[in-house]
């Protein structure tokens, strides 16, 4: 029978709280204001107190009451008795092509983008390349000259035609030394004209020298030009010869020099040096043509007019090359996969650009070791992220000398949904299962199924008490993401199929 207390009781039961209540209250209101505003401040802090106590404290309980979440699975279905391996490999297009910059300079125009398809030849990027293009129109002026004088050559105009090449010579040579060279040296000084840049491996006055040297050249040159006749003309052509070769003299230093590491060279340098050079190589051609045409008379004359235009078709395919090389074309049609560049970026000789790969055709490479590569032949059926099949399509008949692993190509068969530069897991065949109760090593566990500790190397199962029970193994070779287990286990043994961060005796749950 429950007791219920009677008002009389209750009333008796809390007179002396209520009048306690009642002289603290009188008492309260006796006191000064601020006095009245300091209790109540107290008197909050205090309730706000007690409040975070008591949510910590449901807190710890609440975490006290939250147990890991383990899965479990036989070892007979997480080894297979050993009747497969697994191990990792990367998906990759069976036609790939990684492009790489053939020279320096600034990215001018992008004219694709990432994931579009482009044919063979593409031009996919440009980068600056004014000095090369002018390069080329000067060759094909330089060749449709050496067409027309093959076309006009006869013995009676030899001697005007070498006269002409002398004085046409020297006003190519004079344009390109104040147009490219020139942009090498500033004031004049006492042995020469400054050399701007740095200029190891030589001396420093030797290029100023060699540049003052050059000019004297230059005005004797010029002042040949108004006393030249066609009967001197072989002496003329041997000056020029000799003068043109002192200039290339010239520009080959100076490229020795700006293409050293930290020679303080800019980029429109390098450009204007590329530039003489196949200028000056464009005239002693034309010097060397003239010369044998003078000398050859009659039918030689003719033989040399085809050996200039081929000397003048030559230089032109040079120009063709350097502009080529600031050209970033696609080798094969495809897809582009990789394009990191935009306009106005500076690459470098040799830097990746782009990628271009045919993604309809993939195909899985990986690496085995010598054991597993026992398991295989070309033919081998495997499986890949245990949905998709595969077929072992070639094999390395010898080791990686870097990874000391054996390199295998594996196409897929049928439809998947495999990306290109995926890695994937591949599982080949082994062994036929054994159907024994127990489970007899080497076996091949995930890595994750197995607790490293400092004393020993174990695997969980879960008792009856819901606390997780150690099993004390063997470890044999890691083997991709599986090791060997080299300790018998019973076949129907449950074990957690992800020990880390567990401890022995510990409670957890079962996901179900």
């Amino acid at each position: 029978m429950r007791y219920i207390p009677s008002k009389t009781t209750i009333a008796r039961v809390s007179a002396p709280v209520t009048r306690t209540a009642s002289a603290g209250w009188k008492r309260y209101r006796t006191f000064p204001k601020w006095l009245q505003a300091i209790l109540v401040v107290i008197l909050i802090i205090a309730l706000l107190a007690g409040l975070s106590a008591l949510s910590k404290l449901g807190g710890v309980k609440g975490a006290e009451n939250a147990l890991p979440t383990v899965t479990l699975a036989p070892v007979s279905s997480l080894a297979g008795n050993g009747s497969s391996v697994g191990i990792i490999g990367s998906v990759r297009s069976v036609t790939e092509a990684s492009i790489l910059a053939q020279s320096g300079g600034t990215v001018t125009s992008v004219r694709t983008k990432i994931g579009s398809s482009v044919p063979a030849g593409f031009v996919i990027a440009e980068l600056d390349n004014a000095s090369q293009r002018a390069a080329v129109l000067q060759a094909e002026g330089s060749y449709d000259a050496a067409v027309a004088a093959r076309s006009g050559a006869s013995p009676t105009d030899i001697s005007g035609s070498a006269l002409n090449t002398y004085v046409s010579s020297y006003n190519s040579l004079d344009s390109i030394l104040k147009t490219y060279v020139d942009t090498f040296y500033g004031d004049p000084g006492a042995q020469g004209p400054k050399f701007l840049i740095s200029p190891a491996p030589f001396e420093n006055a030797y290029f100023s020298g060699k540049r003052a040297a050059l000019a004297t050249s230059m005005n004797t040159w010029r002042s040949h030009l108004s006393s030249a006749t066609a009967a001197n003309a072989p002496a003329l052509l041997v000056e020029a010869e000799n003068i043109t070769r002192q200039a290339n003299s010239l520009v080959t230093d100076i490229a020795a020099a700006a293409t050293k590491y930290n020679s303080d060279a800019n980029a429109s340098q390098l450009a204007a040096i590329s530039s003489a050079r196949t200028g000056i190589a464009a005239l002693q051609a034309s010097i060397t043509a003239a010369k044998q045409s003078y000398q050859g008379q009659g039918t030689a004359a003719t033989a040399g007019a085809n050996a200039n235009v081929k000397i003048a078709l030559g230089s032109l395919r040079a120009a063709q090359a350097n502009l080529e090389k600031t050209l970033v074309r696609a080798p094969i049609g495809g897809t582009v996969n990789f394009l990191p560049i935009r306009t106005g970026d500076y690459v470098t000789a040799f830097m990746h650009v782009a990628t271009v790969a045919q993604n309809g055709a993939l195909e899985i490479v990986t690496y085995v070791s010598e054991d597993d590569r026992a398991l295989l032949t070309v033919g081998t059926k495997v499986m890949v992220e245990d949905t998709t099949a595969g077929v072992v399509t070639s094999i390395a008949p010898a080791l990686d000398p870097v990874t000391k692993q054996i390199e295998v190509h594996i196409a897929v068969t049928g439809k998947s949904k495999l990306v290109n530069g995926q890695s994937v897991r591949i599982t080949l065949p082994g062994a036929a299962p054994v159907a024994t109760a127990t489970s007899t090593g080497p076996l091949l566990l995930p890595l994750t199924a197995l607790k490293l500790t400092p004393s020993a190397r174990v695997v969980f199962s879960l008792g009856e008490d819901g606390r997780l029970v150690a099993h004390a193994v063997e470890i044999g070779e890691v083997r991709g993401d599986r090791i060997e287990i080299l300790t018998e286990l019973p076949a129907d043994l449950r074990i957690v199929t992800d020990a880390r961060g567990l401890a022995e005796g510990q409670k957890v749950t079962v996901a179900q």
